[in-house]
């Protein structure tokens, strides 16, 4: 888990894009003609940033090189944060406006519920089907698992992360912890937290908090799925059998579990109740602690540069008896039936070459998203990549660590869901309000979210 404090930017110069050899024999090409019939695929997305240029690169490698042999011409459409795609499409599909639809979509577990059911959506897993030359086997079986909906998987887990913890070395070093040895469980991280926490001279004003963030849903499909072997915030495997109709951590108690452990992180003294921002004030060293998805690793060394040593931990555990390692998130890409491209000949071909060994080394390397095809594991440019650069491999251990079962939720009203969460826990904390009540409140709250939801969708 060591970090040499190398830039981001030296990750680009060992890895061309143009020097891959991509799937579909782009090599092999025998002109620079483009066949006469041309198949225009428009793809949505939400990624920014690094990543945003990634995503660039691979689109325009794609219509480069096998797009030019096949005649496929991919337009890449940035809509703004995943929730933007979610709205956009929704509102598509709720309509029943085919032509509106991209043929493919980047969205994350909150646009789900929303398409899952749709006539107008074709499942990933049909695409594959229909390819004697692809197969589910050869992708990181978890993934499959956190975009699969009834027994099929719906959506093609392109992007695919895991929850991790961030942490200044440097500021470990300062109040004398082990740079080497983050927090194992909550217990822990209160512990540090307290131990991290610095004032400013004045002694009024908090320099420097030891852990910022406050958990929502996004946190607590982990923390509640780890428990008791593997547990779900609802019924339904967190909606992937099924609407959901209510939520379960009130009854197996896994929730009151949970609010006990981080009860004791915010009496430590070091906890920030941060909803916004959080990755910004740690790169400014304003905390010291943090978690967020190994999507943004890349971003996070870039941004601190040579400011302060970066490290890199699994999410710690709820207590020890909470074995159960954390889910699969990140996002897919979806495909949508919109009128055009026939059979979705040309969307495949584009989706395929995504998910191939070769796509999947540059787009970890360049993000920090872990590589779904299971061959890109075995290459050398990535053996390579994991010696110089060891943060990159601590989401990859943890996930081979945990239960592909913990899922995430598939829930309606996912954005309220998420800050009902947030905004309660902030509240319990703060006016020290009862663990019971709390879980209580939760429940009754996302229990009626889905009662309304199933009432007018349910089918």
């Amino acid at each position: 888990m060591e970090h040499k404090k190398i830039r981001v930017g030296f990750i680009v110069l060992i890895v061309l894009l143009p020097a891959l050899l991509f799937a579909g024999g782009a090599n092999e090409m025998a002109n620079d003609t483009m066949p006469e019939k041309i198949t225009e695929v428009e793809f949505w997305h939400y990624s920014s940033g690094l990543l945003g240029e990634a995503m660039t690169e691979l689109v325009d490698n794609f219509n480069a090189t096998i797009g030019k042999e096949k005649g496929i011409v991919v337009t890449e459409v940035f809509q703004g944060k995943a929730s933007d795609v979610a709205t956009k499409v929704r509102s598509s599909v709720q309509a029943n406006r085919a032509q509106d639809l991209p043929d493919l979509a980047q969205m994350d577990a909150t646009g789900v519920m929303d398409i899952r059911d749709s006539v107008l959506l074709v499942p990933a897993q049909k695409l594959v089907d229909t390819d004697s030359s692809f197969s589910l086997d050869d992708l990181q079986p978890g993934t499959v698992l956190s975009m699969t909906y009834k027994d099929v998987m719906i959506g093609m887990p392109f992007n695919a992360s895991t929850i991790l913890l961030y942490y200044n070395k440097d500021a470990f070093r300062e109040v004398g912890l082990d740079p080497e040895r983050p927090p194992r469980t909550l217990s822990e991280l209160a512990e540090y937290a307290g131990k991290l926490m610095k004032m400013d001279s004045d002694g009024r004003t908090v320099a420097r908090y030891g852990f910022a963030g406050v958990p929502s849903s996004y946190e607590l499909v982990s923390w509640i799925g780890q428990q008791q072997g593997v547990s779900y915030l609802t019924d339904k495997r967190n909606g992937h059998d099924g609407n959901p109709t209510k939520v379960v951590f009130d009854s197996d108690g896994t929730m009151a579990t949970f609010l006990e452990a981080w009860k004791k992180v915010y009496e430590s003294g070091g906890l920030a109740n941060m909803t916004s921002d959080v990755r910004q004030q740690f790169i400014a060293g304003k905390t010291a602690m943090f978690v967020i998805s190994t999507s943004s690793l890349a971003t996070v060394l870039d941004s601190v540069g040579d400011r302060f040593e970066v490290g890199v931990g699994y999410l710690p555990q709820v207590n020890e008896a909470s074995n159960g390692g954390v889910n699969i998130g990140g996002g897919a890409i979806f495909a949508f039936e919109n009128g055009n491209d026939p059979q979705k000949v040309a969307t495949w071909e584009f989706l395929k070459y995504l998910m191939s060994p070769q796509s999947q080394l540059f787009w970890h390397q360049r993000t920090g998203y872990f590589p779904v095809h299971m061959d890109t594991y075995g290459m050398e440019e990535f053996k390579r990549h994991l010696e110089t650069n060891p943060l990159f491999k601590v989401a990859i251990d943890q996930v081979d660590e945990s239960d592909p079962r913990i899922q995430s939720v598939w829930w309606p009203n996912s954005y309220q869901a998420y800050y009902e969460i947030q905004n309660t826990i902030i509240e319990m904390l703060e006016r020290d309000l009862s663990i019971d009540s709390t879980v209580q409140r939760l429940a009754d709250v996302l229990n009626g979210y889905m009662d309304e939801y199933n009432r007018l969708y349910a089918r």
